[in-house]
């Protein structure tokens, strides 16, 4: 009697681990290249973080903070506000149009640069509060 053997034979199991090693390696190589990316691990700095850099005009940051009470001056569309994380502030001017979720204690992420001094924004995103309360 011939007996028919229910695995596949040997060259196909070989091309299906050759492809899955392949795929493996890929994904490891994508994950290790993004990590490496400076600032990649990080989606913004807080205030604290932003303040113990070294200024550099030409490279840009994400900063994150709540907007402080008393420092928001308009005038215009150029607008300057201090933020904090509780334990630093930085003073942002922005020449954007600021979004309608921004005011006094809302975070916000501002993207731009830094001159030691201040943070020059070049858009301003704001937190939207919840406006889904559970209820009592």
């Amino acid at each position: 009697m011939d007996r028919v053997t229910a695995s596949p034979p040997t060259r196909r199991r070989a091309k299906f681990a050759i492809g899955a090693a392949i795929i493996l390696f890929a994904l490891l190589g994508l994950i290790g290249w993004a990590m490496a990316r400076p600032g990649s691990t990080s989606y913004y700095l807080t205030p604290t973080e932003l303040r113990a850099k070294a200024p550099a005009t030409a490279k840009t940051y994400r900063v994150s903070g709540n907007v402080v009470r008393g420092s928001i001056h308009r005038r215009g569309l150029a607008t300057s506000f201090a933020i904090t994380d509780s334990h630093n502030r930085v003073i942002v001017t922005t020449t954007q149009a600021l979004p309608s979720a921004f005011k006094v204690g809302a975070q916000v992420v501002a993207d731009g640069t830094y001159n030691g001094h201040s943070f020059s924004a070049t858009q301003v995103l704001a937190k939207c509060p919840s406006k889904f309360k559970p209820k009592d």
